[in-house]
């Protein structure tokens, strides 16, 4: 971590001093060599995949991702050459510090050199292999998209959208579509209950019929009121009958009963 932030402070120091000059450059320095130092390589990371990430600046031309003899994979660091010095530049300044998997890649420029018995061409990139291996992952990919039906692979099929109107022409024996509207059953129910006048109407009020009868209602109530009103006033004009059946309690009073007895007594003496 400490040299990757080491290289990012020298390239903030360069731009903030505005050299354009070539030769100004701390990367002048390592004009001899177009080796590049890559470490804290993740290691799922392959040497195709190396390839793949640095020819975005340069071709490279070597690559030696050191291996591991114990476990066969490789140590985490790698020499990559490229054709031109100028990619070096580019690649040092745009991937020192970005982050890959889990880590973050360290790059720098580097005199690399061979040991015993090697030589480099035993490091030359075979494109045709890396090329290869492109279309091998792009297959897998392919085959992870499609769909697995019945524990056999098969490609994804698109399922045909149908209108009403084609619906309706088809025959009785479709109805087992696993496709069919569920709500064409409850459509036709509904459109059967309403009368032919409300079958073209789409925008009529449903709350229409709960307005209405509450009116009917007010006016019967209306009307009855004012039959028992008139009622009432009828009897309220009739003449009282002066039957004895129809006295009332104060010509029952026991005063005028005694006054009623003794009125023959005088008419007698």
């Amino acid at each position: 971590m400490n040299k990757i932030k080491q290289i990012n402070q020298i390239n903030q120091k360069e731009l903030a001093s505005n050299t354009t000059s070539y030769k100004s450059s701390w990367h002048y320095e390592y004009r001899d060599t177009n080796y590049i130092f890559i470490s804290n390589i993740p290691h799922s990371i392959k040497p195709h995949d190396l390839v793949i990430i640095f020819s975005q600046y340069g071709i490279p031309t070597h690559l030696n991702l050191v291996k591991n003899h114990e476990t066969g994979g490789h140590r985490g660091f790698a020499f990559l050459k490229y054709a031109n010095f100028k990619s070096c530049i580019l690649a040092i300044d745009n991937f020192n510090g970005i982050k890959i998997g889990d880590r973050m890649l360290h790059v720098d420029h580097s005199y690399y050199k061979l040991r015993r018995g090697e030589k480099e061409d035993d490091y030359l990139i075979d494109y045709d292999g890396v090329r290869r291996q492109m279309e091998e992952n792009s297959q897998r990919e392919e085959k992870n998209v499609k769909l697995i039906e019945n524990g056999e692979e098969s490609e994804p099929k698109a399922i045909e959208y149908k209108f009403k109107s084609e619906e309706k022409n088809e025959s009785k024996g479709d109805e087992n579509d696993d496709f069919i509207d569920p709500m064409q059953n409850v459509e036709k129910t509904g459109d059967q209950k309403v009368g032919n006048d409300e079958e073209d109407d789409e925008f009529v009020d449903p709350m229409q019929q709960f307005i209405t009868e509450p009116k009917k209602e007010s006016r019967e109530k209306k009307h009855k009121s004012h039959r028992s009103s008139r009622h009432r006033s009828h009897r309220s004009h009739k003449p009282r009958d002066k039957s004895p059946s129809y006295r009332t309690d104060r010509d029952r009073s026991p005063t005028r009963e005694k006054k009623r007895k003794e009125e023959p007594r005088s008419e007698n003496e």
